[in-house]
């Protein structure tokens, strides 16, 4: 599946109507001035995408700070929520991770690595089930929401796309260890040995870009102070993006037949 670390004191949360034929942007509810989006109903939102999400697809950029040089990755994604993911590393300033698989369905998991030549596999016990794990995503929600103050900052374009700009701030000091994304993941910023994964961070800022029409993630930024008083910077953002379906052999993977296969218990 495609899990990404959620860290007991902060979550960090991003996230995705087409009337007649013509799209226009979904409001959850308002309650706002000027009729804003209520942020509560657009965050919950970010957990379970609108109903008439097929698939996404599309290529993701993340920029990693540590305030002397910034360095980035690309990587192709397609998903088909909420049991079918896919990514595979285009570009890396961490090289080693160019061509590197990942691949999730309701039967388990692949992570491949071209340079080793090594696929390692999960298989579940009992095949996911894609409504047990919107259910518990939208309960996610609900506990979630109570740790936050949100503050709706308008639209902007993220990928030729109309997103909800969200502001989320943790209603009492919260102090993670490493950084958590919806957007993406934080592997490249681990392997890049920016951030220690066991660093104590504050997240000093947050700021999270939703698909107005899917309820789905499209960019997220987060700026923390690390232990020794230094700046950490993540941004993730879709470059390109389609909210249409994939074909089915995007979420199955068969490793090259010389490949080592190793198995998770």
């Amino acid at each position: 599946m495609n899990c990404h670390r959620v860290s007991a004191g902060l979550a960090l949360v991003a996230l995705l109507v087409v009337v007649a034929g013509c799209q226009a942007p979904a409001v959850p509810s308002t309650d706002g001035a000027d009729g804003d989006p209520d942020p509560e109903a657009v965050f919950e939102g970010a957990f379970v995408h609108a109903d008439d999400l097929e698939a996404v697809s599309g290529e993701r950029t993340t920029f990693v700070s540590d305030g002397e040089a910034t360095r980035t990755e690309r990587v192709a994604v397609a998903e088909r929520p909420y049991v079918e993911y896919r990514s595979e590393v285009r570009e890396s300033d961490a090289v080693d991770r160019v061509g590197d698989v990942y691949v999730s369905n309701a039967t388990g998991s692949w992570w491949y690595d071209p340079d080793a030549n090594v696929a390692s596999v999960y298989e579940a016990d009992d095949p996911y089930e894609n409504e047990d794990v919107r259910a518990a995503r939208a309960d996610e929600a609900d506990r979630q929401v109570e740790f936050y103050d949100l503050e709706y900052r308008g639209t902007e374009t993220v990928a030729d796309r109309e997103a909800h700009v969200l502001s989320v701030e943790a209603k009492e000091e919260a102090v993670t260890e490493g950084l958590s994304v919806l957007v993406g993941d934080t592997e490249f910023v681990y392997a890049l040995e920016t951030v220690d994964p066991t660093d104590e961070l504050e997240v000093t800022e947050q700021t999270i870009w939703i698909d107005a029409e899917y309820e789905y993630p499209l960019k997220e930024r987060v700026v923390a102070e690390t232990a020794d008083g230094g700046t950490a910077e993540l941004t993730e953002r879709f470059e390109t993006v389609r909210f249409e379906d994939v074909d089915d052999g995007t979420f199955a993977f068969e490793p090259p037949a010389n490949a080592t296969v190793e198995e998770f218990e």
